[in-house]
């Protein structure tokens, strides 16, 4: 791009990230890198005193306040417009959510949440619409009231939406990720929120061919609909170690697997479960990392107890990045998801890689690993052995990956199919 052509394209584009560390916050600092971030909006985002004070590992809280720093990337802080109360207001509803069986003070908290952050954001649109943006690019469920101002401000709303369409995200977790005979009736509560976002938006963002597929089954423009698939964040990558080892034929090490991600059925996890269970004598180890809810750890007790599992908890980025190069093989069974962000991190980090269709990752079966049909645990222990009988395979299937990576799914690539897009939305 020529300088004049960048400099006349500087600040065109706001960006809302919504609450926690989500995907829309390496992409704005990538829009940022390339002179085209007017604003971003964000929940929690660590502030000067806060990145100070974490060098105190000794400061109560201090691991909550490491997730937080995680958050940070390299945006001019004029840029940014945090809005904190209401992501605390979301994390009150997750926290009733993990100690009581009712949802219904869950949802009304996180809708709560969404129409406050809306507010926030509407609020300075109007502004940057005078100073030139002219692409709104939010987070589904985090728009609310401020599509309408973004609309009316003359800016093209593109809403980026990260999973299933929300009508079918609890039908295909509980229909064991296929699809039903007919398409369900409109979703309520938040799902119902969500699907409002996404059908003001002038363009929807999805991350997968799966997820655009659910669209498509659900009867969504197509038109509407764009696919760019999100690529593996800069800061993930300089984690990873250069070089890498894998399993060798007649080691005493037996093959290392590793699961990452929610340990609950949508994962997959009945599915490996059972796998492991039809396989009892297998020469392997398998590590989990992730949220561990009750309902979930009482679920999954002869897994946790099989000595071959080892279950890490929630690990920050740097542990999970060392985590997956030490391992031989991903699992990720999952029955729903949008393009799940910690196969591509599997990836980038040399694993090959076990996993559905419905995952929306770019893996293809043969080529970096095996897809496996949804729910079906007697394909995925046969895909396990599989690899278990040619170590050569593995180490072939992991290094295609980090290769499919590095050269198309890298946050630069991301940020190229990203400013097409918006390019197009001119």
């Amino acid at each position: 791009m020529k300088h004049d052509e960048k400099h006349a394209k500087q600040g065109d584009v706001v960006i809302s990230a919504g609450n926690r560390n989500f995907h829309l916050l390496f992409t704005a600092a990538e829009m940022a890198k390339r002179g085209r971030l007017s604003l971003l909006f964000c929940g929690g985002y660590p502030t000067r005193l806060e990145k100070k004070l974490l060098g105190n590992s000794r400061l109560p809280g201090a691991r909550k306040l490491s997730r937080l720093l995680n958050r940070q990337e390299e945006i001019p802080d004029g840029l940014i417009r945090q809005h904190r109360p209401s992501e605390i207001v979301s994390t009150a509803g997750i926290s009733v959510r993990r100690f009581s069986k009712s949802r219904s003070l869950d949802t009304a908290l996180q809708t709560m949440s969404f129409r406050m952050y809306g507010r926030h954001a509407a609020r300075y649109l109007p502004k940057a619409a005078e100073n030139g943006a002219h692409i709104y690019h939010y987070r589904a469920g985090f728009g609310q009231s401020s599509v309408k101002v973004a609309a009316e401000a003359g800016m093209r709303t593109i809403c980026d939406h990260s999973i299933v369409h929300p009508s079918l995200l609890d039908l295909l977790v509980a229909n064991g990720g296929k699809f039903p005979d007919e398409r369900p009736s409109r979703p309520e509560g938040l799902w119902g929120t969500i699907l409002d976002d996404i059908e003001k938006a002038d363009l929807v963002l999805v991350n997968s061919d799966f997820v655009a597929k659910t669209f498509s089954f659900m009867g969504f423009d197509r038109s509407r609909l764009a696919v760019v698939y999100q690529g593996v964040e800069d800061k993930f990558l300089a984690r990873l170690p250069d070089e890498r080892s894998y399993y060798q034929v007649g080691s005493s090490q037996p093959v290392r697997f590793l699961f990452a991600g929610g340990i609950g059925p949508r994962k997959g996890l009945d599915e490996i479960a059972a796998a492991l269970a039809a396989i009892p004598f297998a020469n392997i180890e398998l590590h989990l990392a992730g949220s561990l809810p009750q309902s979930s750890r009482d679920i999954y007790t002869k897994l946790l107890a099989d000595p071959r599992v080892t279950y890490h908890g929630v690990l920050s980025q740097d542990d999970l990045a060392m985590l997956m190069h030490q391992s031989d093989v991903f699992l990720f069974p999952s029955r729903a998801e949008g393009s799940a962000r910690v196969v591509f991190e599997a990836m980038a980090a040399g694993c090959a890689v076990i996993t559905t269709e419905n995952a929306g990752s770019v893996v293809r079966h043969g080529e970096g690993g095996l897809l496996v049909p949804v729910s079906d645990y007697e394909a995925l222990a046969g895909a396990i052995e599989v690899l278990l009988d040619d170590a050569a395979l593995i180490a072939d299937m992991g290094l295609y990956n980090r290769s499919v990576i590095h050269n198309a799914y890298t946050q630069s690539h991301y940020g190229d199919n990203l400013e097409k897009l918006y390019n197009l939305s001119n």
